[in-house]
């Protein structure tokens, strides 16, 4: 639900020569970024960012984060790897894109190379954004993109978790 609050003037205030002002919503200029990487917690974070992002009026920053090939294995080995990277993350961003195009929501993607905890927060700082919306899964080893972000980022963080699909009853 959104709520918007439309300011008015009073009869007994306003000057009589001038028009009743009205104030419709303004697309604010802060966007809320988003973290998109093409996998299940991804799709959670795409569908809460573009709905946050139309109930408050403001633009998406989708950005896909890459680590990068390890260069160890030789130009012709990090070439196809990288390209791979590449087109994995147009997809990613691609597919956000439309997600937010065909709910009326302004967007623009962006691929970051580097760690992505550390980049999408220094995105969302550089960009001055709102808030930073990431999908959550569990890793088993080291320490989670989401808990990262949550820890670095100076401003609001929204975990999107992806629903477990219900089972079928027997």
């Amino acid at each position: 639900m959104t709520v918007v609050a439309t300011p008015t003037r009073s009869r007994a205030l306003a000057p009589a020569d001038q028009p009743e002002q009205t104030f419709a919503p303004q697309i604010s200029t802060a966007p809320v970024v988003a973290a998109v990487d093409g996998s299940a917690a991804s799709t959670a974070a795409l569908d809460t960012a573009v709905r946050l992002a139309a109930e408050i009026n403001t633009p998406l920053v989708f950005v896909y984060v890459r680590r990068g090939p390890a260069g160890f294995f030789g130009a012709p080995v990090y070439q196809r790897r990288l390209t791979k990277e590449i087109a994995r993350a147009r997809c990613a961003l691609d597919r956000a894109l439309a997600v937010a195009d065909s709910a009326g929501v302004p967007a623009e993607g962006e691929i970051l190379e580097g760690s992505p905890r550390r980049r999408i927060s220094e995105s969302a700082r550089d960009r001055g954004a709102r808030l930073i919306v990431v999908g959550s899964r569990r890793r088993k080893l080291g320490q989670s993109v989401s808990a990262g972000v949550l820890r670095t980022a100076g401003r609001p963080v929204i975990v999107a978790r992806s629903m477990p699909r219900p089972t079928a009853a027997a």
